[in-house]
């Protein structure tokens, strides 16, 4: 377990005890509590947090990044009306590990106390020694991979997705159901992709499938290789790990291999509702028949609506997520005091999620904070319930199938709890 959370329950009770000193005072000795009436306690002014935000506004996750940005400018919003001090300043990941380092190290420099982003797990991976090294929390929205729960220089890493420990068993789940025995999977030799293609081997040798593993550079503009090296295999069904850049153009390569839509599947780094109009803009039935598979679902109907309207479009994936990082670091700096100590403010964060009062916005939560409780944030994107390594532990995914020229019908969708599995 990462040593900088460990502790970060402890040290947060003690710092919200003295947010409220009514509520935390010395009892050894002197006056009854009863000889003098308590007033209420009033809401601490916040102090200033400064975060950073490293986000694809390009690159091949630019479309995940619009909700995200969108989402972390309402979340300042809404917690400046409701007696915050925050400001953003944005920087663009272009959904590359190096192009982020050097974001973070600018965001550094300009004094930011913590970092919202990365969208790709690869982007993070380049920066997460670096705000090991400053003290510095990083809060995720997105992303997914296993393997920053174990790492040790992930300490001051946090997210509100929960990581790929069950999404592996969903697909294969899903895919071996419908008569898959052998399967190929597909993807990016990334942290992301490196991690999920052992999550998914696993699960397939448990249900007694087969299964191939060919993963690629995704900086190589070419995949005829490893694309060729899946069609020999002659799978029943092809798990495909990429991004939209290179996962939509190995979709078309199989295609053209023969390898039909109804024996390709996508997990969720790829698939997105119009994705068809990345194989061929003029057909949308060209994926009728594929799989695809969406995280996330618990989000607040109200709030998806309002970001709708603040992006004018209907993929809104992961925005409720990087609403919650916002929010989150906010309400730590409340119980910090100083969001420039990053060790306090790391402790704060892992008191909030989970065994006290529930609150749903910044607001509500400040006021129970300054009544010396502890509260338990559920966000926009729903139940959070941070664990000790700082992951989320509910999640939803949902299974879905173009059909019809395009139109995604939903298939089933599951909610997970990791803690009770």
């Amino acid at each position: 377990m990462r040593a900088a959370w460990r502790s970060g329950v402890a040290l947060a009770a003690a710092l919200v005890c003295a947010l409220a000193l009514a509520a935390c005072g010395d009892d050894g000795g002197g006056e009854p509590a009863t000889a003098t009436p308590a007033e209420p306690a009033a809401t601490p002014a916040a102090p200033a947090l400064h975060l950073g935000v490293v986000l694809p506004e390009t690159g091949s996750l630019a479309f995940i990044g619009v909700p995200m940005i969108a989402a972390a400018r309402l979340a300042v919003e809404d917690v400046n009306a409701q007696g915050g001090d925050v400001r953003l300043t944005m920087t663009d990941s272009a959904t590359d590990p190096a192009i982020g380092l050097g974001a973070v190290q600018r965001l550094l420099g300009e004094g930011a106390h913590a970092i919202v982003g990365a969208a790709a797990s690869a982007v993070s991976q380049a920066f997460v020694q670096m705000l090991f090294d400053e003290r510095t929390p990083q809060c995720s929205a997105s992303n997914t991979s296993p393997v920053f729960s174990t790492q040790e220089n992930a300490a001051y890493y946090f997210r509100t997705i929960a990581p790929d420990t069950a999404v592996a068993t969903v697909i294969a789940d899903a895919v071996v159901e419908r008569g898959a025995s052998r399967i190929a999977v597909i993807g990016r030799a990334d942290a992301w992709g490196n991690a999920l293609a052992v999550l998914l081997e696993e699960e397939f040798a448990l249900l007694g499938a087969e299964s191939l593993t060919v993963l690629y550079d995704p900086e190589e503009p070419s995949r005829s290789a490893e694309v060729s090296v899946v069609v020999n295999y002659v799978p029943d069904m092809v798990i495909n790990l990429g991004f939209s850049s290179d996962g939509a153009d190995t979709v078309r390569q199989l295609l053209e291999a023969g390898v039909g839509p109804e024996r390709q599947f996508a997990a969720h780094g790829l698939y997105s509702h119009d994705l068809w109009e990345a194989i061929d803009p003029d057909d949308p039935s060209v994926l009728d028949g594929m799989l695809g598979i969406e995280q996330g679902g618990g989000a607040a109907p109200a709030f998806l609506e309002r970001l709708g309207e603040a992006t004018g479009g209907d993929y809104l994936l992961y925005g409720a997520e990087a609403y919650d990082c916002v929010v989150l670091l906010a309400l730590a700096a409340l119980v910090a005091g100083d969001p420039a100590d990053g060790d306090a403010m790391l402790a704060a964060v892992g008191g909030l999620t989970r065994g006290g009062v529930e609150c749903t916005d910044y607001g509500e939560c400040a006021a129970l904070l300054a009544e010396g409780r502890d509260i338990d944030y559920t966000g926009v994107s729903g139940p959070i319930n941070l664990d000790a390594v700082g992951d989320a532990t509910v999640t939803a995914y949902t299974i879905r199938v173009w059909a019809d020229g395009g139109q995604v019908v939903d298939l089933g969708a599951q909610v997970i709890d990791l803690e009770a599995r």
